[in-house]
């Protein structure tokens, strides 16, 4: 196939949902064609329009984007979309959620969906939960493809440090979490049960004791991985409210690359997953004898880590391209049917 793949690449899961399905595609054989959304607005509308297919990430706001899809469409290309979210689902504690997720802006958002599904041949998103909201509002075919690993996201062996270090990559969204499982009580207890726990956090910041707390605001993509690896125990705690049921599960799958075994709500995207992974999930009521009892059992520790390193390299997006190539396969076909 001929393959464009149009992204704004200052999103950070564009790495997931394009630019590591486009890395592999090529090395399978594909020709593709990558076109990132700078700040001149440009795309090389010439090249894209010699695909087969053209696989768009979000750009819900990016004219050019929208008339360079017009302009394939009334060529007979095929279109696909990607939308990992919805901003309908973000909890009321999110920080600037009154103002960036008003109702005003949400209904802009929404008709700016519905447009591009207006649009488009084929949808892909990460969630089942997902897919049923887009399915209300798109009458085409709509692809769950979950988030993969690329090959620079997996690390070899554990940055040293003292103590047993309980790490926790997220975003500011979080606060939900923090806030309705009492994360920050929870974790004072099990440093004050255990002086050798230590607690890192990477986004959100917690009220912890600084001398045995270390809080980066923000960590860049490409140094994600060398961070985690620092983690003895990485933690996804999931609150029980809509998006938590419309996540992905790739950050249970950045600590297994990092080899590193985890703990994490049994909700959502989680649900299902356990010691094969390389984690425990578990009831909102269960987070502190967990993470107690984990940090004192080295054996443990160690048997998760092994089970974690073992399923994330079942997790990469080479392994799982056949489900990509499918969906822009499928889309190739409704516009041929569509033309028949």
């Amino acid at each position: 196939m001929k393959i464009g793949i149009i992204v704004k690449a200052t999103i950070a899961n564009a790495s997931y949902r394009a630019l590591f399905p486009a890395a592999v595609l090529s090395e399978r054989g594909h020709e593709v064609v990558l076109a990132k959304v700078g700040d001149d607005k440009k795309l090389p509308v010439d090249r894209l329009l010699r695909c087969d297919v053209v696989h768009v990430y979000r750009c819900l706001d990016e004219a050019a984007v929208l008339k360079t899809i017009d302009e394939l469409r009334r060529r007979g290309i095929a279109v696909t979309w990607d939308d990992d979210d919805d901003v309908r689902l973000v909890p009321p504690e999110s920080p600037g959620s009154k103002q960036v997720f008003s109702p005003i802006k949400v209904e802009r958002s929404l008709r700016r969906q519905n447009a591009m599904f207006s649009k488009v041949d084929l949808v892909t998103t990460t969630t089942q939960t997902l897919a049923n909201m887009f399915r209300s509002r798109f009458d085409g075919p709509i692809e769950i493809i979950e988030n993969y690993l690329s090959a620079d996201q997996y690390t070899r062996g554990r940055a040293m440090h003292e103590g047993i270090v309980i790490g926790w990559v997220a975003s500011g969204e979080h606060v939900a979490e923090v806030e309705r499982l009492g994360l920050t009580p929870m974790l004072r207890n099990v440093m004050e049960r255990d002086k050798r726990v230590r607690v890192a956090t990477a986004g959100i910041k917690l009220d912890l004791d600084p001398a045995r707390y270390l809080h980066v605001r923000k960590v860049e993509f490409r140094d994600l991985p060398k961070f985690v690896s620092g983690f003895d125990i990485g933690i996804a705690p999931l609150a029980d409210h809509p998006m938590s049921y419309a996540r992905s599960n790739i950050k249970v799958k950045e600590y297994a690359g990092a080899g590193v075994p985890w703990v994490a709500s049994a909700r959502g995207p989680y649900e299902g997953l356990g010691t094969k992974a390389g984690g425990i999930t578990i009831a909102d009521d269960r987070w502190e004898e967990t993470l107690v009892d984990l940090v004192g059992s080295r054996f443990k520790r160690m048997r998760l880590r092994r089970n974690a390193m073992s399923w994330g390299k079942d997790q990469s997006v080479a392994r799982h391209i056949g489900s990509w190539e499918d969906a822009l396969q499928k889309a190739i076909e409704v516009v041929g049917r569509r033309a028949a």
